[in-house]
């Protein structure tokens, strides 16, 4: 998964620069905002764009990618743990490549990471474990704006859902990657290898909302080089969604939908696809 989280414009104006990572999705009477999220945050990222607390204060429901409360649980990680573990009769020189199995031992020696240990796991959990391990460096922890914001909402007793139910989302990262192994684990290692600089620079362009460079640095490469893990990441979840979406608004209440930012943007975006079914978009300032 593009873990480092997902950015992207395209078919939107020039108009929904420097503003908020968080827009306003409108059919007549009814509304939500849809927010843009980063998985993982700094202590030094707080306090969040204030848009997120206006559009928090205005919703009476929050949606997220997934049941949070759900994967939070030791049950979750137990199964999770299982469901990315390789079968007893195989291993990751039974999946990769010889030259991506070559950079990716060198990458994990010189990191200090034991290959021995991850060669039982799946692909999708070594792309996870290394970024997590790269963020972590950088001072970046586990909790983000979903996770943050999930918080507020139990404590505000707010509704809280998720677009996926937890056992949808074993089943994704389980099978995240199959058939374009290489290209995930390479994918995972050229971004861990820009992360240093790259990371500080996409936090403050989503703290702006300048999606354009946003795509520019995260989306379109994935799109252009990594056709495979694109599509299942991004576009064949958007697609799922998007029913899901243009039903809250056909209801009263006004939901805060926040999913990672790369969901939202680009030509296979959520924002595109809601203004190519003609519902008002305004991004918050």
């Amino acid at each position: 998964m593009r873990f480092i989280v997902f950015f992207a414009l395209g078919l939107l104006s020039a108009a929904l620069y420097a503003a908020s990572p968080v827009w306003k999705i409108e059919a007549g009477n009814n509304s939500l905002f849809l927010a843009g999220t980063i998985h993982v945050l700094r202590s030094t990222d707080f306090p969040l764009p204030a848009a997120l607390d206006k559009a928090y204060r205005q919703s009476q429901r929050l949606v997220f990618e997934t049941d949070i409360g759900q994967t939070q649980s030791a049950d979750f990680g137990r199964q999770l743990m299982l469901a990315l573990r390789l079968p007893p009769d195989q291993t990751l020189d039974h999946i990769l490549s010889a030259a991506t199995i070559k950079r990716l031992r060198q990458h994990l020696q010189q990191n200090g990471m034991n290959f021995d240990v991850l060669k039982h796991f799946k692909p999708s959990m070594i792309a996870m474990t290394l970024t997590l391990a790269e963020l972590n460096r950088l001072g970046a922890g586990e909790s983000g704006v979903d996770v943050f914001y999930f918080g507020r909402a139990q404590q505000d007793q707010k509704p809280v859902s998720g677009l996926e139910t937890g056992q949808q989302q074993l089943e994704f990262l389980a099978l995240m990657g199959d058939g374009a192994e290489d290209e995930m684990i390479l994918q995972t290692l050229d971004e861990i290898d820009k992360l240093k600089t790259g990371f500080p620079q996409m936090i403050e362009s989503w703290k702006v909302g300048d999606a354009a460079q946003m795509e520019k640095q995260f989306v379109e490469p994935m799109r252009q080089h990594f056709a495979a893990v694109y599509q299942q990441l991004l576009v064949s979840r958007n697609r799922a969604w998007m029913p899901q979406i243009e039903d809250m608004l056909t209801t009263a209440p006004t939901e805060m939908v926040l999913v990672g930012s790369a969901h939202l943007l680009g030509p296979d975006g959520l924002l595109v696809q809601l203004e190519k079914a003609g519902y008002k978009i305004t991004q918050l300032d």
